[in-house]
């Protein structure tokens, strides 16, 4: 739950697209530490990036619609 609700604050602190950048570490963080076997390991690191991805995303488009409409 913190994963989503933190790149979504991350997004709306930081609108800008290049913030979607912040995945990477988070991806490879949880492919160096984890202890799964096989290609679990990859799928959870994938999952888990694209979770946090789409949670950013969605916070730099809601920033930029909003900013939008104030003008």
């Amino acid at each position: 739950m913190l994963i989503p609700l933190g790149g979504f604050v991350f997004g709306l602190a930081f609108p800008r697209w290049w913030g979607l950048l912040a995945v990477v570490p988070l991806g490879a963080w949880i492919l160096a530490t984890n202890e799964l076997e096989g290609n679990i390991g990859l799928w959870v690191a994938s999952v888990l990036s694209a979770l946090l991805a789409c949670a950013i995303g969605a916070g730099i488009a809601l920033r930029r619609l909003h900013s939008r409409s104030s003008m």
